[in-house]
């Protein structure tokens, strides 16, 4: 007997093509598709490796930073109050009161002077204080015994001799304000003026005679002594004998 391995007739046949080719499409979809390195590396980015840490950008400034104490800073109200001190000292206060008393005492000490060997006083001399305290004559002018003659009659008014230790003091004082804590400044604060060296800088008789006002200002009740001159002539002192800063 003959086997037919076509039963089913056309039907079946068309039925088994059906299957066939249905398998054939899930062993194409099994297959992974295969893709050119390019295309790989055009769609993923690539990894990079930076270490522990990312790197840092590029500095636009690679100037060494500076880095400064804050002990020396002033805010705007500590220095208003170091000016205003320094203010009263010297220029408003202080200075102008010192100078005023010294006038009237150096006015006795003049007539005393005048008394012992007339005409002394109308020399070109003059005197200030030394580190020691003590008031010291210069002048070119002066003989040894006149200069020493000066020197024990100022010395020994005790209230000059005290007034010019202040003077020197108060000046000191209100011109380490003005330097403030950088240790500079500006108007006297520019000179360099010292205890040691403040005898060769400041001349009080000359400051005295050139503030001084008229006999008729003071009967009227006004100062002995010009503050503003005053000032000025102290400025002009430091200007001429000090150097500067």
């Amino acid at each position: 007997m003959k086997v037919n391995t076509h039963s089913g007739g056309p039907a079946a046949q068309l039925d088994l093509q059906s299957k066939l080719a249905s398998s054939g499409n899930l062993k194409d979809a099994k297959q992974p598709v295969s893709s050119s390195p390019d295309s790989v590396q055009s769609t993923l980015a690539k990894d990079v490796y930076h270490g522990a840490q990312a790197p840092s950008p590029a500095l636009v400034y690679d100037r060494p930073l500076a880095i400064t104490s804050s002990e020396n800073q002033e805010t705007p109200e500590q220095y208003s109050e170091r000016m205003d001190a320094a203010t009263g000292l010297l220029f408003a206060v202080s200075i102008p009161k010192i100078a005023e008393d010294m006038s009237a005492e150096f006015a006795k000490v003049s007539k005393e002077i005048e008394q012992l060997s007339p005409g002394l006083s109308d020399k070109d001399w003059g005197f200030s204080v030394n580190e020691d305290g003590a008031l010291v004559v210069s002048g070119d002018d002066l003989t040894d015994s006149e200069k020493q003659l000066l020197e024990e009659k100022l010395n020994e008014n005790e209230e000059l001799v005290a007034l010019a230790k202040t003077f020197q003091d108060t000046m000191m004082e209100g011109i380490d304000l003005l330097k403030g804590p950088n240790e500079s400044g500006d108007y006297w604060a520019k000179y360099d003026i010292n205890r040691s060296n403040f005898a060769d800088i400041i001349d009080f008789k000359a400051l005295m005679e050139e503030s001084s006002q008229s006999d008729a200002q003071v009967k009227l009740g006004d100062a002995r002594l010009n503050q503003f001159t005053l000032v000025d002539s102290i400025g002009g002192q430091l200007q001429r004998n000090a150097r500067q800063l």
